[in-house]
């Protein structure tokens, strides 16, 4: 369990009341990670929600075989900053990661139980309304700088 406080403090958890907080703080934990520790790997159940305190985390995606041969972590496909949500296939059948996340620097998250908070969603729609948009958001961001990225390797 974390403190409400650290949640009060970011705008992402902004559309929240304090009781919906309190949910979300008890289903938390702050976990750290190393600079150049995997958080987690493509292709597995998100069981997990992120969200980046400090520090940064890359994220990468493996593409087919032979494409990133010269890449031991994949094709880069994003950053996330402070403030950031990530791991955000908890939220959105079928609940497995997309991308592998790296910590690129050392790195303070906090981790959100994914199935009690989908659970803490069936009994609370406005809950599972505000912190879903947030996340789109985030993912829609998220999608526009992979496209720029995309456009300036094809230019």
């Amino acid at each position: 369990m974390i403190s409400t406080e650290l949640l009060r403090q970011h705008p992402f958890f902004g559309l929240l009341n304090a009781e919906q907080l309190r949910e979300i703080a008890m289903i938390s934990e702050e976990v750290h990670f190393a600079e150049g520790e995997m958080i987690f790997e493509k292709d597995s159940p998100a069981n997990s929600f992120y969200f980046l305190l400090d520090g940064a985390v890359s994220l990468y995606y493996d593409g087919e075989k032979g494409i990133s041969q010269a890449q031991d972590r994949g094709i880069h496909v994003g950053e996330i900053n402070p403030g950031e949500p990530f791991g955000i296939s908890a939220l959105i059948e079928p609940h497995m990661l997309t991308s592998t996340a790296w910590s690129t620097k050392p790195s303070r998250t906090l981790r959100v139980d994914a199935l009690a908070m989908r659970n803490l969603f069936k009994k609370d729609p406005q809950m599972a309304y505000a912190l879903t948009l947030k996340a789109a958001q985030a993912a829609i961001e998220r999608l526009h700088a992979t496209r720029v990225q995309l456009a300036a390797a094809w230019a």
